[in-house]
Formats: C-alpha cells, sequence, structure tokens
C-alpha cells in the first residue's frame, strides 16, 4: 500500500500553511502560481539555500589533480522562493519556541565532540544494561513479553562461549527464562557452569543494551534532522511518517516475532527490551538531555557514521572480540577516507561532471511517476542512479557517501530538486540501485538506521511543495548474508530468494561501483566461513591460508561492468609481492585494467593497525588477456599508464597524505616527498614471469641506482631454488632454500632443554630431544596456561628477541647456554613416532603423559591423534652446514641495519621462525663464500626490494621472493679464497666477542652494547658503565706495555696510553702522544713469537672497563672486515664507487671515513677488476689492501686469544 507523505501531517494545512509563509515575507507579494518554485528557484549556493558549505558543490568541470571536498548535505532551512528565509525549519512548528539558542547546529562534530557523545551513549548503556538484568532478573511478571528468541540467543552464545578449562563440560541449554532465573540467582550452589551462565548472560545483556541505545540515538538524531524541536509531538508524527515510507522489513521501529524472511528480522531476540521500555520514554528523554548537555544539535548526518562506529566498535565488537576470542577483521575506514577512494572512482568513470556521473539523465516516456494528477503529461528528465555494491557494508558508510553524493547533486540540479517526482524517483532509486551486504547482524541492523537518516534531506525537501505524491520505497537491497557463500532462504519464491541468486550470479547481475574495505584476516586462522566453491575458483584462490580479503578481490572483480564499471578498494599491500596471492595477481592482471595505487605507511589509516594500506583502483576488461597471445593488439580502453605513489613524508597527517594524492601531477611532479611510477599498460608491459610469481612490485617506485642495478642484473641466474621443487632447479643456481616445519602446536613440542631434563630424564632427552633454534615470540593465552599447568611457567615468561646476528648467532651470555647452543629442544616425535614412544617408555610414563595433555589442551579439534607429534623432516637436523636467518626479519633500523644470516656447523634444528640455505653439491664453493655474499649491501638491497611487503620495509624471506635475487658467480679462484677467508675471520671474530661478555659485569646489559655496535659497524665504547675507566686513565694509572724482541729476551716499554678522541688502531704506530717512558723491565721470552699488546689498569676497575680494549679492537676489526665483504661483492655485481654510495644512502648505511680513508673503495679499475677477457666475464676483485687489512685482523685476534687466555686463568 503507498503511503501519503503529506496524510500524517495534513495536506491542507501543509499546503496553506506555505502560502501563508511565502505571503508573510513578501509584503508585495501577488497570488503564486502553481509553478513557482520552478519559475524563482536557481541552482542552490550557500547564499541562497544556506544548505551546505561553498566547498560542498559539485564543480562540474574539475581539474584532474583537483581534490573535491564533498560534505554530506545539511538539512535545508525552509526557504521562501520571494526571498529570506524562515526563522523556523517547518512552518508547522509556530507554536513551539526555537531552541537553536540553547544549543548550537553542528555541522561536523570534532574528534573529541565525536568521542564525547559516544561516552554519553556508552553511559546510558551501563545503565540500561543493569535494568535488563533487574528486568529479567526480578520481572517475574513480563515473562510473557519477552520473546522466544530471547533464549535461542542466549543459548547460541552459550554454544559459542569458550571454556575456561578444556576439562569442564558443555553446559547443557536453557529452556525457560524461570530455569535461567534459577541459575542467576541461585547463590548458595555456585560452580564453573554457573560461572559460565552468568558470563553468557552479562554479554547477552551488553548486546541488548547496546542495540537499545543505538535505537534511541536513531530516534532522537531523525527527530532532529527533521524539525528543530525534537521533543514535541509533532517531531514524533513526522519521524512516524518518514518511516512508514519504508517496508515494514527496512522499519527500524516494526519488529515481528518471528523471522519469515531470513534476512531483516535477525535480531528480534535483542530488539524485544527496546520495544518494551519505548512507550515510556525514559531513557530516550534523559539520553536527549545529556546530549544537549553536550551543546550538540544534529543538523546533518556527517558526523553519524563516526559516532555510530565508535560506538560499534568499543561498546560491541572489543565485547565480543574478548568474549568470545573471535574476530571478524572489521576495521572500519576513516571517512576522509572514503571521500578520497569516491573521488577517485567518479573521477575515473568516463566523461561529464560528476553530477552527470551521479544522475545519469535520461529521457522518460510519459507513464507512471511522470504524470500530473489529471492525467497529463509532463516529460522530463528523471535522475537515473548508477548501481553500486558494497559487499562487506559494515554500518554502511561506503553507502551512505554515495548518497550524500547524491543530494548534493541534486540539490545542483534544478530539475531534480524542484521537481517532487524525480525526488520520489530518486529515493526509490537508492533503494533499488544501492546494494550491500553484511555478515554481523548488528552492523546490519545499524546499517539501515544509517542509510534511513541519509534519506532524511530528500525527504524533508519533498515536505516542501503543496502537492503530495504517494509513494512507498521498494525493499532496500541489503542483505544479512555471508558474501563467502551467499546462503539462499528457504522460501524459494521470496523477494531475498530472488535476489541472493541474482548477486550469486555474476552473470546476470553487475554493477557500475563497488567501492569498500574487505575484512582483513587470514581466513584459515579468523572467524571466516569455508567459501562456497561455486562462487570461488580454488584454482587461484586455494583452500586454506587465503587472507579473506582475496576472496572479495575475486567478488567484486566478476561482478563489475566490463570497461564501464570502477572498482576502488583499500587493504593491506603485501599481496602486490608476496607468493600466497601470485595466481591471484595473474589473474587480476588478466581480467582488469589496472589505474592506480596509492600507499599509506603503517598506522596512517588506522592508528592501531600495524600494516600500510592501499587504496587501487581497478576496471574490469571485457575482454580478458590471453598470455599464450605472441603478439598482443594494443588496448584501446586503457592507454593511461598505470600510476603507484607513495608519499614519504612520516610526520604529514592522514589528511595532509590525502591532499597530496589528490594534488599530484605527473606532468609536474613538484613533490620531493612524492616517490611516483608511470608503468605503461598491457601489451606495452608484460607481467614479469620470473620463478613464476606474477609479482606487482615492479609496479612501484624505487630510486634511480636500483633502476639501474636491476637492469644490471636482469639476465643473471637466480641465487636459490626450491629443496621441495627439485624439478624445477636450474644448474647455475647455487644455493637451495628450505623453511623448518611446522612444529603444531610449537608451544608444546619446543621445550626448555633443562626442564625436559628434570621432567622426563636424561633417557628421554637423549633419545628424542635435540637442540633447537627457537626464540619465544609469545606471552599468555592458553598456551601459557597450559605451561603453568605443566609445571614450567618459565616456558612462555615473556618474549624474547630472536637470537639470530650475522655470521654467529647470540646465544646469551651465560657459559652453559653457549656451551649448549641453545636453551630450548625440539621434540623429535612425528607420525611413525608414536608407537615407538608408547613401546619405549609406556603411557604411565612422563613423557607419554606430557604428549598426551598437549593435545588434548593445544590440539583439541584433532580428537584421531592419541598424542601431539608433527613432521621433523624439515627441521635440519641432518645436515651438517646450513646458513641460518628468520623468516620474519621486521625492517632495517638505524640500531638493526643489516640482515643477519649465520652459519651453523652443529646439525642444530630449526622451525618454521626460520629459513635456512644449503648449498648444492654441484656448486664448488665453500657455504662461508655465500654466508658473506648473503650479509653484504648488495644483497640487502635485494632483499629489501623483492621480500619487501609493505612501507615500513618489514620482510618475509619466502622462497618466491628470495628466487628473484640475481646471482653473480666469481670466475678468480685466488679473490675466492681471500674472501672466505674473510668471513672465516669474521667469524672467528664475533665468536671471541660473545665469549668475552662471560667474563664482565652485567653482562646482559654490556651484552646489549656490544651487540648493538656490531650491527652498525662502530666501535667507541661509551655510557655508564664505560665512564669510570674514563675519568681514571692518566698517565699514572693506564699504560700500554709493549713487548719487543730483542735476541733472546721480551722488553716490556711501557707508553703512554690513548687519550679521549684518539681511535683504535688494530696495529698502532708511535705517534707524539704516544712516547716511550720507561724501558726498565725486562722478561724471558715468551713461547709466542707475535708482537702483542696489552693492557694494564688499576685494581680498582671493574672488569667490563678492564674488558673495553679488546672490544673496541674487535668491533674495529669486524667493521674492517664487513666493509671488506661488501667491496668484494660490489665487484661481483659491477656495482662501482658512486652507485655503492648511492646504494649504501638509500639503505641508511654508513661506513666511518676511518674505514675509507686507508681502504679506497672498488672503482672499477684495478689491477685485478671486474671486466671481460676475450668473451669471459671477470667477476671478483681482490683489493690493493687485502694483505695489510689480513695482518691487522691476525693481530687482533692473536691479542684477543691472549685476553681471554688471561681472563680464564683469573677465573
Amino acid at each position: 500500500m503507498s503511503h501519503d507523505i503529506n496524510n500524517i501531517e495534513g495536506r491542507h494545512r501543509l499546503g496553506s500553511n506555505l502560502q501563508s509563509h511565502r505571503s508573510l515575507n513578501d509584503d508585495n507579494s501577488t497570488t503564486q502560481t502553481s509553478n513557482w518554485l520552478k519559475e524563482q528557484e536557481v541552482i542552490p549556493s550557500f547564499s541562497t539555500w544556506n544548505s551546505y558549505p561553498e566547498d560542498q558543490i559539485l564543480h562540474h568541470n574539475p581539474p584532474p589533480s583537483y581534490d573535491r571536498q564533498i560534505h554530506a548535505p545539511l538539512v535545508f532551512k525552509t526557504f521562501s522562493p520571494q526571498g529570506g528565509e524562515s526563522s523556523r525549519s517547518n512552518p508547522n512548528c509556530s507554536n513551539y519556541p526555537s531552541s537553536s539558542s540553547s544549543y548550537t547546529n553542528i555541522h561536523n562534530l570534532s574528534e573529541d565532540q565525536v568521542i564525547r557523545v559516544v561516552e554519553v551513549l556508552g553511559k546510558i548503556l551501563d545503565d540500561v544494561k543493569v535494568d535488563i538484568q533487574g528486568t529479567v532478573i526480578n520481572s517475574t511478571d513480563i515473562d510473557d513479553l519477552i520473546p522466544p528468541t530471547f533464549l535461542e540467543e542466549f543459548n547460541k552464545l552459550l554454544n559459542d562461549s569458550p571454556l575456561p578449562h578444556q576439562d569442564i563440560p558443555k553446559p547443557a541449554v536453557i529452556k525457560t527464562v524461570s530455569q535461567l532465573r534459577h541459575y542467576l540467582c541461585d547463590d548458595a550452589s555456585i560452580s564453573q557452569t554457573t560461572e559460565i551462565y552468568r558470563c553468557v548472560f552479562n554479554f547477552y545483556c551488553q548486546m541488548t543494551a547496546f542495540l537499545t541505545v543505538a535505537q534511541m540515538f536513531f530516534e532522537i538524531v531523525t527527530k532532529e534532522l527533521l524539525c528543530d524541536n525534537a521533543d514535541d509531538v509533532f517531531a514524533k508524527r513526522r519521524m512516524e511518517g518518514f518511516m512508514n515510507i519504508f517496508q515494514d522489513d527496512d522499519n527500524a521501529f516494526i519488529h515481528q516475532a518471528t523471522n519469515n524472511t531470513g534476512n531483516y528480522n535477525v535480531l528480534g531476540g535483542f530488539i524485544w527490551y527496546y520495544q518494551l521500555i519505548h512507550p515510556r520514554g525514559d531513557y530516550c528523554h534523559d539520553l536527549s538531555l545529556r546530549l544537549r548537555s553536550l551543546s550538540i544539535r544534529f543538523a546533518t548526518s556527517t558526523s553519524i557514521e563516526s559516532i555510530l562506529s565508535m560506538f560499534y566498535t568499543k561498546y560491541f565488537l572489543n565485547v565480543f572480540a574478548k568474549e568470545h576470542q573471535k574476530d571478524h577483521g572489521q576495521f572500519y575506514t576513516p571517512r576522509e577516507v572514503m571521500k578520497f577512494m569516491w573521488d577517485r572512482a567518479l573521477f575515473g568513470k568516463g566523461i561529464g561532471t560528476e553530477v552527470d556521473k551521479l544522475l545519469g539523465f535520461y529521457p522518460q516516456n510519459c507513464h507512471g511517476l511522470d504524470q500530473t494528477h489529471d492525467g497529463s503529461s509532463s516529460c522530463g528528465h528523471l535522475p537515473d542512479v548508477p548501481s553500486v555494491l558494497d559487499p562487506c557494508m559494515g554500518i554502511g558508510s561506503f553507502l551512505c557517501e554515495f548518497i550524500n553524493r547524491l543530494i548534493v547533486a541534486a540539490q545542483q540540479t534544478p530539475s531534480v530538486w524542484n521537481n517532487p517526482r524525480a525526488l520520489v524517483h530518486l529515493i526509490q532509486s537508492i533503494a533499488k540501485k544501492i546494494w550491500g551486504i553484511e555478515i554481523d547482524g548488528f552492523a546490519f541492523h545499524l546499517s539501515k538506521l544509517n542509510i534511513a537518516l541519509h534519506i532524511i534531506p530528500l525527504y524533508k525537501r519533498l515536505l516542501w511543495f503543496p502537492s503530495s505524491i504517494p509513494f512507498k520505497l521498494p525493499p532496500l537491497q541489503l542483505f544479512c548474508n555471508d558474501t563467502l557463500n551467499l546462503y539462499l532462504p528457504k522460501a524459494v519464491n521470496s523477494w531475498e530468494y530472488k535476489c541472493l541468486s541474482l548477486l550469486r550470479s555474476p552473470q546476470k547481475l553487475k554493477f557500475d561501483y563497488i567501492v569498500t574495505n574487505p575484512p582483513y584476516m587470514i581466513r584459515k586462522t579468523g572467524f571466516i566461513s569455508e567459501p562456497d566453491s561455486e562462487l570461488f575458483d580454488e584454482r587461484i584462490l586455494g583452500k586454506g591460508g587465503m587472507q579473506a580479503y582475496a576472496y572479495f578481490f575475486w567478488f567484486c572483480v566478476e561482478r563489475c561492468k566490463e570497461e564501464d564499471g570502477e572498482m576502488c578498494l583499500i587493504s593491506a599491500s603485501q599481496w602486490m609481492g608476496l607468493e600466497f596471492a601470485d595466481k591471484l595477481r595473474a589473474w587480476i592482471w588478466q581480467q582488469c585494467h589496472l589505474i592506480e595505487f596509492f600507499q599509506f605507511e603503517p598506522f596512517k589509516v588506522w592508528r592501531k593497525i600495524q600494516t600500510d594500506s592501499l587504496i587501487f583502483r581497478l576496471r574490469r576488461r571485457k575482454v580478458p588477456i590471453n598470455p599464450n597471445c605472441s603478439n598482443p593488439v594494443p588496448d584501446s580502453h586503457s592507454s593511461n599508464p598505470v600510476c603507484f605513489l607513495r608519499y614519504m613524508n612520516r610526520k604529514a597527517t592522514l589528511q595532509e597524505t590525502l591532499k597530496a594524492y589528490s594534488e599530484f601531477n605527473p606532468k609536474n611532479p613538484d613533490n620531493s616527498d612524492m616517490h611516483y611510477k608511470l608503468t605503461d599498460p598491457h601489451p606495452k608491459t608484460i607481467l614479469p614471469l620470473k620463478t613464476s610469481s606474477f609479482s606487482f612490485t615492479f609496479l612501484m617506485p624505487t630510486s634511480a641506482v636500483s633502476e639501474w642495478l636491476h637492469s644490471r642484473t636482469s639476465n643473471l641466474p637466480s641465487l636459490c631454488d626450491h629443496s621441495s621443487l627439485k624439478s624445477t632447479w636450474q644448474e647455475q643456481n647455487p644455493l637451495v632454500w628450505h623453511r623448518g616445519p611446522n612444529t603444531t602446536p610449537v608451544y608444546a613440542l619446543v621445550v626448555r632443554t633443562a626442564w625436559a631434563h628434570s621432567k622426563f630424564g636424561s633417557a628421554v632427552c637423549q633419545k628424542w630431544l635435540r637442540p633447537v633454534f627457537y626464540w619465544n615470540g609469545k606471552n599468555g593465552g592458553k598456551e601459557a596456561e597450559f605451561w603453568q599447568k605443566m609445571g614450567d611457567e618459565l616456558r612462555l615468561e615473556k618474549k624474547e628477541n630472536s637470537p639470530a646476528e650475522a655470521y654467529v648467532p647470540f646465544l646469551g651470555t651465560k657459559q652453559k647456554t653457549m656451551r649448549d647452543k641453545s636453551g630450548y629442544s625440539l621434540i623429535m616425535v612425528d607420525r611413525e613416532g608414536v608407537d615407538k614412544v608408547r613401546e619405549e617408555f609406556g603411557e604411565e610414563s612422563e613423557f607419554w603423559k606430557f604428549l598426551k595433555e598437549a593435545r588434548k589442551y593445544l590440539q583439541t579439534s584433532m580428537n584421531s591423534r592419541e598424542i601431539v607429534f608433527c613432521g621433523t623432516s624439515k627441521c635440519g637436523v641432518d645436515i651438517k652446514t646450513k646458513i641460518i636467518h628468520p623468516i620474519n626479519y621486521g625492517y632495517f633500523t638505524k640500531n638493526q641495519p643489516r640482515q643477519r644470516f649465520f652459519v651453523d656447523e652443529d646439525s642444530v634444528c630449526v622451525t618454521n621462525q626460520c629459513i635456512y640455505f644449503t648449498v648444492k653439491t654441484t656448486t664448488r664453493l665453500s657455504p662461508y663464500f655465500f654466508l658473506g655474499m648473503l650479509n653484504s649491501t648488495t644483497i640487502q638491497h635485494f632483499l629489501a626490494h623483492h621480500c619487501k611487503y609493505d612501507q615500513q620495509g618489514r620482510m618475509r624471506l619466502f622462497r618466491e621472493s628470495m628466487a628473484k635475487i640475481p646471482y653473480a658467480p666469481p670466475t678468480d679462484l685466488t679473490t675466492i679464497e681471500w674472501f672466505v677467508e674473510c668471513v672465516r675471520k669474521m667469524v672467528r671474530i664475533r665468536r671471541m666477542l660473545f665469549e668475552g661478555l662471560t667474563f664482565c659485569d652485567d653482562a646482559d646489559k654490556v651484552g646489549s652494547t656490544i651487540i648493538e655496535n656490531l650491527r652498525r659497524g662502530t666501535w667507541g665504547l661509551t655510557g655508564r658503565e664505560w665512564e669510570k675507566e674514563r675519568s681514571e686513565e692518566s698517565d699514572g694509572n693506564r699504560v700500554v706495555l709493549t713487548e719487543e724482541k730483542e735476541g733472546n729476551w721480551v722488553t716490556v716499554k711501557k707508553r703512554r696510553g690513548h687519550g679521549d678522541g684518539v681511535e683504535y688502531s688494530m696495529y698502532p704506530e708511535s705517534t707524539g702522544r704516544d712516547e716511550v717512558m720507561v724501558c726498565e723491565i725486562a722478561l724471558p721470552r715468551a713461547t709466542t713469537t707475535i708482537t702483542t699488546q696489552r693492557i694494564f689498569r688499576n685494581t680498582c676497575m671493574t672488569k667490563t672497563q678492564s674488558m673495553r680494549n679488546f672490544f673496541e679492537t674487535l668491533l674495529y676489526a669486524s667493521a674492517c672486515l664487513q666493509y671488506a665483504i661488501d667491496q668484494y661483492t660490489y665487484s661481483l655485481y659491477g656495482i662501482e664507487a658512486t652507485a655503492q654510495e648511492s646504494l649504501e644512502a638509500e639503505l641508511k648505511l654508513e661506513v666511518p671515513e676511518g674505514i675509507t680513508e686507508t681502504r679506497p673503495r672498488w672503482n672499477g679499475v684495478s689491477g685485478n677488476h671486474t671486466g671481460r677477457l676475450g668473451n669471459v666475464v671477470v667477476r671478483g676483485y681482490l683489493p690493493t689492501w687485502s694483505d695489510q687489512l689480513f695482518r691487522e685482523v691476525n693481530q687482533t685476534l692473536n691479542e684477543g686469544q691472549l685476553t681471554l687466555a688471561e681472563r680464564k686463568r683469573a677465573t
């Protein structure tokens, strides 16, 4: 049944009041014709309507870089076409005083105001929650008012609620309200089951209170948007009139007791309390007063999304995640980002102004709504709203932003704004053309409220016209469903069934615009369902481990109109290069035009999300790319290059970053903070097929030196092959990439070695445990509870940093830990080992009991297993020598500026925390050769380029990424031997450094200082632990004794010590500052023949201070060796001095001048340089200072050995 928009308020009265109101504003007015609106009204502007700021106007011909600031339209004030404005927004409100003097109309709430509004909603929620609890527990006379769905929802929550302990049985379902009341009120028999009932009831009351407050807030805002005074009777009548234009299932104030459609009335078990208290209006009035106390009145819907999303996140999502340990991966998009995304989508679609694109005028035949009441026709133009889809709409913010733009476009188009038939058609088009899907019932309900609020400006405009047009909206195309499955309702002939069937068939339903923010979550670990194989191609998306947003990419591309449709999405950027999305990228490349990409650093879009974000725009191709076509035809639909922008100003706000992106013009790139790259589209650019990864990283901007280096090395072989893909190995690729096994559950199969010996005994540990390179990356959670139950609270006491360091791992400062190589061991029980453990030790042994308990506690779904076990074939225990590195590196920083590959020669196990390389038997080079190369600056550049997955620079060393690193094989045997010896000396020096830490006071603190200097290539030790030594140094308390051979005697000469500011030399020479003072001590010749330098200090020095010279000389030697390793690798790849410096600057590495002054860089010209001998490329360079370096390093190694020997004797 259609609804007359003026029936409730009185059609005749409204018309006469409007006529009277016009006369009051113009003393000379004459009788107005029925066509007065069309004659007098012009394109709305700030001076005319005073209904939106100037920057809300949709510019008809914006330049490409123009930043269009489109705000939500204000609900207009009553306007007299003869001039002037009404003092009230409604002529029928003349009997009520305006309340504008007591509070201010707010167009855009500040962030602080939004927070305060949400706090008010939260306080009301707390009061309502207490009232709900008391109502259910104490009011037995309302049992008949509580719907059956109350118990249905309560039992669903009970079933989904996690148990505090695995051995607690699942509580029985509640069948009656009185039964629940008994558990809630009976304090005499407190049990764990009772506590579960109470926790679930508390959460249910939170959800019901949340929905109740949301309804009340919607009611207040609706009244304020429709009328000046939200408390009067007229406002209530007008609100009811507005809501009656919706179908019953879309009316927020009509809630059926049963759910017949399977879609809309999904919250019947939570809405009953609002229906119960709504007639009283106590809480609603209280909420209105509290909002008014903030001097806030809602004159626009601008801030509604911010309030609803913050309220929903804080009082529902966060509570839900905490109670149920589940997460939908929902992060609500800032409004500035939504506006930017719609700007890009609308700007990119076709030709014409934005108003044309939004309203899409088309001539109508004279029928239906385009007829006058007397039957005569008045053909005109009715708006043709484009179709829009948001497949994960949340609270509907993206759809509401689109509605805002429609309304602003209508306000600027007199043929629509002055035509009631066009306005009705526009409202009905919104209901028909805007589609949305949301899995969460509460967010879905908020989305309907949100969209209803955003339609109010159009409805209120209709109230201005003296004549009425009866109309009823069709059902809103919004569905509470799972996009990954699109479940069909049982009623085959229902409207919802037909709509969802269309959505399931992309050939039948496609959209003009798809603008959305897909959920961010790994499907196999998050609260994400198994996708329907009829909707998604598992050959492209895989069966598990895929990020949830990848499925939404597929869903959007499939349902976008070919060539004319626009997609704009925001997601994390990992999919651009990581291995999990290889096939997806290839499919997107074939199916879509890639238009533009905008990258945001971590925390920029979402303050608490430590991942970078990527806004990107795609357009579906009509004819997909045929990868097998050898002579592709140029694409006439897209000749513009693909644009990738990355704003590098980290101090810029989100708004400043968006503005920089909007204003950027590639033809005039005058912003030095903007890194960009333009890439020709297909077929000029072919998707790189190297290693079959189909990476999109080639689209990203790189530096000039990077471009040069990658072009120079493009023909080189790959660094590695995959251990599991032996059939694809290339002979010229020297290394094999491995990853440690997935020891699920890792927190049970990796144990502290000391605890395992005390728990299981030496026999078990010798048979089934092996040392493992591991660090604890977690504390707390059910795993910590498990270890507390097992009696080892230290296992997950705190998070640990990775012990990986370049060349040699740093396993701690305790001598026992260093002897044992690791404080952890891996339990080597695999599937075949289960029966062996049973036979050898029996089911009553502590070892068996532990494995059984671990399976029960940490593998709750694997009931078919008796004990926990894992595959251990890839742990590397049978490999004598391997080069190891953590698979997740993080990113290069000032304190961690380099990669950390180290060598293992003791068959230590690794888990999937690490990758490791082995050298192919066909490669006749030492593992130490590759250890040096992998730790070089050259390889660091390739790691940062190929393995980086976000703007912050975090890396994952997956095989597909590592295989992109080129390998430059050496050709000169002599230089190879020298380079290998450099690396061996580096290993020796670092082992001595770590051993020296065991002789220091506060070894852990000193160790941190040494590690930091070691990573940064510095050697000057400063800090409180060294200050005492500095202050006490003088000619009287610090001397250098130099042993010099004279025949069969060694004369010890006393020299002054080095002062502050004098750099240490590994082979110091006499200077004016180091003069011989005494030559008086003669000792028998020592057994060693190497000249040594020892430092003796007074007895008041600490152990740490006495080791200072030992550490500084070794740190200096390490820095020099790293420089030598870098220079040799540069020569392998042909990187000369100027390019070296550019590369190091790009990586923010600093090479101290004290090293480069006496050791010049390789510049491509020397006696042994990279070049050609005939047709053979010569790679590898022996520096002119190579012999001098080795003499100095050997000197330092010998001195260090003597110092360590002395310390050992002293202890």
